[in-house]
């Protein structure tokens, strides 16, 4: 990735303020998709109703996140107030702090694929069976990520300092306390609809796209980290903000969302072919294909990858590290 034209990243990197409207937009369907609940709460296809529209709204969330995702990169503002509130109201969502995933995100593009990263299940310090640790990467590929996820925050917690730990419960409260208030107000079903099962499916695709991503990719170059996929799935990639052209992200992690698809297009013919070929049009498609490669985990090949490594002095390292710095370019 090296080879791409200088104005192709120059063209990429320019930001147009106007394309945050789609926070709006997403924030607005969630609300037209919230009163499609309640006109529809005792119709006799409520149900499939609001599964329907409780995938939407897992999507729209998805989306928003990936916004959140830009702001904590700098890339959507040059101003750190407008990025840290944009972040906030695009975050708040997933239910965690959004100052807790700025130092665990900006510090995983420091440490990608290595041993402590989080986004590097290493199945083999759960179990060493060969079955179960299949069906233990099966779980946390397929529902089960931000279990996981969730468990390895602690750590990040402990990079705080004293004033960001305070932000961190504040943001927590704010979310809760609003979704309380909902909670409280809404007839159960529609909340629901309107979060619950939303909230479920978000952890499946969170689990899913968090495989395709950077299971069995390697640390060292950013243009070999990770995976870009449904570069055809024009509507998912309209809901989700571009987020599954991961593998420029990592390369350039301060190219606007907006700007992702485009750039891939014009740089792809540019891309050798170690590049290309974690590249992938469909979602579903490779996704299967890592499901079979984690039915076929080769306990002695992982086993091998970290034969000579100290995983204790290894996480203390990295965990040591500095993440990147908001407005990196490559």
């Amino acid at each position: 990735m090296d080879t791409v034209p200088r104005e192709l990243l120059q063209a990429a990197y320019r930001r147009n303020p106007i394309h945050l409207l789609k926070i709006p937009l997403h924030f607005g369907i969630w609300a037209a998709v919230t009163w499609v609940l309640y006109a529809t709460q005792h119709h006799p296809l409520a149900i499939p109703i609001g599964v329907a529209c409780s995938w939407l709204i897992a999507n729209l969330v998805r989306g928003l996140g990936a916004v959140a995702h830009d702001a904590v990169h700098g890339s959507c503002s040059r101003s750190k107030l407008a990025s840290y509130v944009i972040a906030l109201l695009c975050w708040a969502p997933t239910g965690m702090s959004v100052t807790l995933y700025t130092n665990y995100h900006l510090h995983h593009h420091k440490i990608a694929n290595t041993y402590p990263d989080v986004d590097n299940f290493v199945v083999t310090d759960y179990t060493r069976n060969p079955v179960l640790a299949r069906l233990l990467l099966l779980a946390v590929y397929t529902f089960a990520y931000p279990l996981y996820f969730l468990g390895c925050m602690a750590r990040y917690v402990k990079r705080l300092s004293p004033l960001q730990r305070v932000r961190m419960n504040l943001e927590l409260l704010g979310f809760y306390g609003l979704m309380a208030f909902f909670f409280w107000v809404m007839p159960r079903q529609v909340f629901f609809f309107f979060y619950i099962l939303p909230f479920v499916f978000g952890a499946i695709l969170a689990s899913v796209t968090s495989m395709i991503e950077h299971y069995e990719m390697l640390p060292g170059e950013d243009a070999y980290s990770s995976r870009t996929y449904g570069t055809s799935a024009r509507v998912t990639n309209f809901l989700w903000n571009n987020v599954t052209y991961h593998n420029e992200h990592h390369k350039f992690p301060g190219i606007p969302f907006y700007n992702l698809r485009s750039f891939h297009e014009a740089a792809y013919p540019h891309y050798d072919e170690r590049v290309k070929s974690a590249c992938h049009p469909t979602i579903v498609g490779v996704a299967l294909s890592l499901y079979g490669r984690i039915l076929k985990l080769d306990i002695a090949k992982l086993d091998e990858r970290y034969r000579d490594l100290n995983k204790d002095d290894e996480r203390r390292k990295m965990m040591a590290l500095n993440g990147i710095q908001p407005g990196a370019t490559a």
